[in-house]
């Protein structure tokens, strides 16, 4: 275990995955947080 957390490979994937955590919350639109679904047009309807 020591080996894996002393690896090249481990920290460049937290460091990456860091960055992208990061870059979701600070890149996600400000509007996202209170959206509200968008209604149909109009209903299904069946047709026969």
């Amino acid at each position: 275990m020591r080996k894996v957390i002393k690896s090249g490979f481990f920290w460049q994937f937290v460091g990456g995955f860091a960055i992208g955590a990061v870059g979701v919350v600070t890149l996600q639109p400000a509007s996202a947080q209170g959206a509200q679904p968008i209604p149909a047009a109009s209903p299904i309807v069946a047709v026969r």
